[in-house]
């Protein structure tokens, strides 16, 4: 697969995900309630497809959310938020069987992060969360600095701290 065909662009048709399928029953199940989230304003949906092409190659989620400030590992962090901490959570993200193990999933997450990114320059909040399926799934956001919050067991939420995201795009290190 050649990824510099691939672009990534907001939802615009059911037709685009008719039929998707990851192989994560859950996922391929939301995905179908995908359009009447963006039309409710609860989530906002990204497609990767070719060029010429609008068949969803892949997709993410991305919504804001709150999380017990107890969620965060820092004691300062903690004392910094309030009751709750703001976050842009990435609800899902999933890539068609047929085009997995190729890097799309990784362009879908890199591009997800720069949107929060360019969130962060207008708008406060702590970090992308998201809530990891399995321990494949846990290990692999891991190794993109994702890290699992305290007292998470199943499913358990993972954080990715903006500072961390900005500094990927600003050249920081």
């Amino acid at each position: 697969m050649d990824l510099s065909q691939i672009r990534i662009s907001p939802f615009s048709s059911k037709d685009a995900i008719h039929n998707f399928r990851c192989g994560e029953s859950d996922i391929d199940r939301w995905v179908s309630k995908a359009p009447k989230w963006s039309e409710q304003n609860k989530a906002r949906l990204f497609l990767a497809h070719g060029q010429g092409n609008s068949k969803a190659m892949g997709f993410y989620s991305l919504s804001f959310s709150s999380e017990d400030r107890n969620k965060l590992a820092g004691k300062r962090d903690r004392q910094m938020w309030g009751s709750g901490v703001p976050l842009i959570y990435l609800q899902y993200l999933a890539v068609q069987r047929t085009c997995q193990n190729c890097g799309l999933g990784k362009m879908l997450l890199v591009d997800s992060l720069r949107r929060a990114h360019l969130v962060s320059k207008h708008v406060a909040f702590y970090g992308v969360g998201l809530r990891s399926l399995n321990d494949r799934t846990t290990a692999l956001y891991s190794k993109y600095g994702f890290a699992v919050a305290p007292d998470e067991d199943k499913f358990p939420l993972m954080i990715l701290p903006i500072w961390s995201i900005n500094d990927l795009f600003e050249g920081r290190t």
